[in-house]
Order: C-alpha cells, then sequence, then structure tokens
C-alpha cells in the first residue's frame, strides 16, 4: 500500500467516526507536512519540547505491566484490571453512539470493550490510589510531576487514569488542564491538535471555552490547516504522547484502545502553563468570580517555588530529574525583559513573582 493510499484510508475510516474529519485529496497532501512522527525517548528531548510548548511522541517509553511477557501485553493489562478493582465498583462510562453515560462494574466495561457489537468510552478510570500501580509501572509518566503526592485541591489536579475505548468512538475537540500524557497499550488513536486560542481565533471550537451549539464544536480541516502548528499523529502500541496544555484536540479511536493517561506540572513547562493560566484561566476556575480564579494556580505556583530551593542544593543528577535547566533557562529569557514587562505578564501576581525569585537564586 502506497503512501497516498493509506493516507486516504486513513482519513477516510476517522470520517466514518466523525463527520467533521472531511479530507479532501489536495486536504490530504497538505496534512501530511503536518504530521507528527514518534521519536526515541530522551528526557532531554521531553524536557525541551515541553519547555517550547510543542507535543512530543515517543516510540520506546516503556511502561511495565506485571506478567505482560508472560501473557502478553493486552492481557496482562486486562488482568490488572480485573485483579485491582473490587466487584462492587462502579466506573463512569460513556455508551453506544450517543455517548450515554453510564456507571457500569470494571467486569462489565471490559466486557462491552472485548464485544465488537459495543462502544464504551472511559478516560477517568483513577488509579493513584488503586492496585493497578502494583502491577503497572507507571514511574515514567510521573516521576517529574511536582504535583503528585500533594493533598487538596492542588493535589486533585493531577490525574492518572486509565484509558479504555472501543473502536469507533471519538472525543470532541476539548482542551485539559494541566499538561498531560498518553501511553498506549494495545490499539490506535488518531489525535489532532492545535493551539487553543489561535484555534479559536480561525474558528475552531472547544468545548471547555465555547457555547457549543448542535452535536459538536465547530471544526473543519480548511480551518485546521490554517492554524499555525497544527498538527496530526497516531499513537499506537508502545507509543506515548506528551501534550501541552495549550493545545485543543480532537482524538477519533480507530482500533479498540486500552492505554494509561495523566494530567501532571512539571518544572520544564511550568512558567508557559501559568502565563496561560494567569492571561486565559484555568479551565476549572472559568465560572469563579475574577478575584478567586487564581487562588489554585497559586497554591500550585507555591509548590513549583518550594521544589525549585529543594533542587537548589540537590546533586546535577537530581536537577536534572526534574527539569531544573529548563525552567531556569526559561527564567533567565524572562529576566532580560523590562522588569515592569515581567510583572504585566504575570498580572503582578505574588506568588508568580516568588518564583522567578527563587528561579535567580544559586
Amino acid at each position: 500500500m502506497t503512501n497516498a493510499t493509506a493516507g486516504s484510508s486513513l482519513w477516510a475510516r476517522a470520517r466514518e467516526i466523525d463527520r467533521t474529519v472531511n479530507v479532501s485529496r489536495q486536504q490530504a497532501g497538505l496534512l501530511e507536512r503536518r504530521r507528527l512522527s514518534a521519536v526515541p525517548f530522551s528526557q532531554d528531548r521531553l524536557f525541551d519540547a515541553m519547555a517550547e510548548g510543542e507535543p512530543v511522541v515517543f516510540e520506546d517509553l516503556p511502561v511495565r505491566v506485571r506478567h505482560q511477557h508472560r501473557l502478553g501485553t493486552t492481557a496482562a493489562v486486562l488482568q490488572a484490571l480485573h485483579d485491582s478493582f473490587a466487584a462492587s465498583d462502579r466506573v463512569r462510562v460513556r455508551c453506544g453512539p450517543s455517548r450515554t453515560t453510564k456507571y457500569l462494574t470494571v467486569d462489565q466495561l471490559l466486557d462491552r470493550w472485548a464485544s465488537d457489537r459495543a462502544r464504551v468510552s472511559v478516560t477517568d478510570l483513577h488509579i493513584r490510589q488503586s492496585g493497578m500501580l502494583s502491577r503497572i509501572d507507571c514511574s515514567r509518566l510521573s516521576h517529574f510531576n511536582v504535583l503528585a503526592g500533594a493533598p487538596d485541591p492542588v493535589g486533585a489536579e493531577e490525574i492518572l487514569t486509565m484509558v479504555v475505548s472501543s473502536a469507533g468512538v471519538f472525543s470532541d475537540s476539548h482542551t485539559d488542564d494541566p499538561d498531560g500524557s498518553n501511553h498506549c497499550f494495545t490499539g490506535r488513536k488518531l489525535w489532532l491538535v492545535w493551539d487553543t486560542f489561535a484555534g479559536l481565533q480561525a474558528g475552531l471550537e472547544d468545548v471547555e471555552r465555547c457555547n457549543v451549539y448542535g452535536n459538536q464544536a465547530r471544526f473543519s480541516i480548511t480551518r485546521f490547516l490554517a492554524v499555525p502548528g497544527s498538527r496530526w499523529f497516531i499513537v499506537g502500541p508502545g507509543q506515548t504522547l506528551f501534550l501541552p496544555g495549550h493545545h485543543t484536540h480532537k482524538v477519533i479511536t480507530l482500533e479498540r484502545y486500552l492505554g494509561v493517561g495523566s494530567f501532571f506540572v512539571m518544572l520544564p513547562s511550568y512558567l508557559r502553563t501559568l502565563r496561560r493560566w494567569t492571561a486565559h484561566t484555568p479551565l476549572w476556575a472559568l465560572t469563579l468570580p475574577p478575584a478567586r480564579r487564581l487562588e489554585l494556580v497559586d497554591l500550585i505556583t507555591s509548590r513549583v517555588a518550594g521544589k525549585v530551593r529543594e533542587l537548589g542544593s540537590a546533586s546535577r543528577r537530581t536537577q536534572d530529574r526534574w527539569g531544573l535547566r529548563q525552567i531556569r533557562a526559561q527564567a533567565r529569557d524572562l529576566s532580560r525583559l523590562p522588569p515592569r514587562r515581567v510583572s504585566r505578564l504575570f498580572q503582578d501576581n505574588q506568588r508568580s513573582l516568588e518564583l522567578l525569585t527563587a528561579l535567580r537564586e544559586r
């Protein structure tokens, strides 16, 4: 099969699942230039990409599952799910073409997932406090996460979850706060991603920030291609996506999918995230009174500043493990700007300016 034929088949399948993904032959050629390919993993590559606000897909970041060599990865993940939840535990599941919300046991969910006749989708089967982490080693997805282990309300913004999707389901154009990752054990998902605010200017809606009329957010390939830096890619078995939080994404499940996703805060991208939250308000605070919209952000910033100070006396290896070099480089770039402009970027927020002070300390 030629690349052109494979591309045509991919977009035809995507159109069957999500009618808004309607690609002409000419657009298929233009889209090929926007494809993001998977690359070998390195921590520096991850941290540098996130510091630049760019998505990255790795082809070889290991997320080990107990007994996967004996059972195979898919069977080992299914076994871990069966063993980690009580028979009475129920999961919120979107079911059928209308994506009706139902509450199913894990066994019921997996039975439907295994059936070609059913469509189910789960993105919030939380595993941080479950037995799953003794069966699936997610440390490579979260060792840099400043929010891991934090008490609520800060800890509530950190998520580690199983992703279970039938072939033929999709997630409409949406944004997550903060940054996120998705590791695939089995199946394939097609992702289309773009800068949220550039997309809004181009007429691409985001269900988190727009009052969407009708069944779906407004989307077209023409508008997608008009957004500078828009990208698409496929995440398949053994691959891992890291996605900065300022990217709206539309996700189409091409093949029955099992994965693990996360939301996190890391040092390399935090100043970029903080500027976005300051200028545009985090999603969780959009309905709060203006005076309260950065309350939780201030708590997160204080935790980040504490980690920066802690790392000041740590070994170089430990500093590199957390990405201190990248956030300090961003702070140096900001220090070249007039102080008053820096203050305006962060709206004279005391916690933000304290973080910048901590980054200048040695």
